[in-house]
C-alpha cells in the first residue's frame, strides 16, 4: 500500500497558522491643570507642621486633589477629592494608601502626627504675594471666623513656584 504523501503535506501545512492582528495604540491621557485655589496650614500643638494645598481644575469635587506639604514645601503625599489619603514613599513609583476620611486626618496620617491637628486657612495678600493666616490659632473658647464657602478664583490666587498641579485621567 502505498502512504498519501500529498495528503499529509496538506495536513501539516493546514495545521500551522498564524493570524497577524495590530494592536491599537493606547489612548492618550487628556491632560488638566489644577489651580491652586486655598491653602491651609496644619498645626499640630500650636506648631506648624506642614500645608495642604488645595489644586482644583474646574470646581468639582472629583477634580480637587489637596497636596500635603512639610514646612519646607516639599510634597509628602496627597489626598483625592474623595477623601482618599497617600503618601509618597522613597524609591517607589506609586504612593500608598494610608487611609480615607476628611482632610485633616488624611494630613495627619501623611505627616505623621498623634492627637489630631488643626487645619488653618490662609489667606492670600495680592500686593506682598504673601500669605497670612486668615483663622487665628488661638486658646480654646476665643471668637473664630468662619472659613468663606466660595473657592477662590485662580485668578485671584498669588503667583507661587506651583502654577498648576498636572492631573491625568
Amino acid at each position: 500500500m502505498k502512504f498519501p504523501w500529498p495528503v499529509l503535506a496538506l495536513a501539516l501545512l493546514g495545521a500551522c497558522r498564524t493570524v497577524a492582528q495590530e494592536a491599537a495604540p493606547p489612548a492618550l491621557p487628556e491632560i488638566r491643570v489644577g489651580q491652586r485655589a486655598r491653602t491651609w496650614e496644619v498645626v499640630h500643638r500650636g506648631q506648624r507642621v506642614g500645608l495642604v494645598v488645595l489644586f482644583q481644575d474646574r470646581g468639582h469635587i472629583g477634580d480637587s486633589v489637596y497636596v500635603v506639604r512639610n514646612v519646607w514645601h516639599q510634597d509628602l503625599g496627597l489626598i483625592d477629592g474623595l477623601g482618599r489619603a497617600y503618601r509618597y514613599l522613597p524609591h517607589h513609583k506609586e504612593p500608598a494608601w494610608v487611609g480615607s476620611g476628611t482632610i485633616a486626618l488624611g494630613a495627619e496620617r501623611i505627616l505623621c502626627v498623634e492627637d489630631g491637628c488643626e487645619l488653618v486657612e490662609l489667606e492670600s495678600t495680592p500686593e506682598a504675594g504673601a500669605e497670612r493666616p486668615r483663622v487665628a490659632a488661638s486658646e480654646p473658647g476665643s471668637p473664630v471666623e468662619e472659613p468663606s464657602e466660595s473657592v477662590p478664583t485662580p485668578a485671584s490666587s498669588p503667583v507661587a513656584p506651583d502654577e498648576g498641579l498636572p492631573q491625568s485621567l
